[in-house]
């Protein structure tokens, strides 16, 4: 595991379930203005590099509590690590770097770096 980072391991059912959509570029992502419609946890992503395991992904709650978007998602990022198999480095929401690796023993990996952009009052 890369020095400086924080790392947990999870596995993948105890995440809590979401939609995985791969979209057709990373360009198609990042374009995004909100979420597209629907219900429930939509986690967008695509390829910005295959061979190297890199993705640019979103993640959409879809929920009443005026989150559109979740910058950081661990849970998400656990679980496309699982469905493909693989290590990713994950470049979420304004450019969070969530990194992942699947373990033997089924669980999954996830580090990272973590900034505190801003504090919201929740009523």
């Amino acid at each position: 595991m890369p020095v400086g980072l924080s790392w947990i391991g999870a596995r993948p059912e105890w995440a809590p379930p979401r939609t995985l959509e791969r979209y057709g570029s990373a360009a198609e992502v990042e374009e995004l203005t909100g979420p597209p419609p629907g219900e429930g946890r939509l986690y967008v992503w695509a390829w910005e590099d295959e061979a190297a395991g890199r993705v640019r992904a979103r993640a959409f709650p879809r929920r009443d509590d005026n989150i559109v978007e979740d910058e950081a998602t661990g849970a998400a990022a656990l679980l496309l690590s699982a469905e493909l198999g693989r290590a990713l480095n994950i470049t979420q929401g304004r450019g969070s770097q969530i990194l992942t690796a699947p373990a033997p023993d089924g669980t999954v990996e996830i580090g990272g770096r973590v900034a505190l952009a801003a504090v919201r009052a929740r009523y």
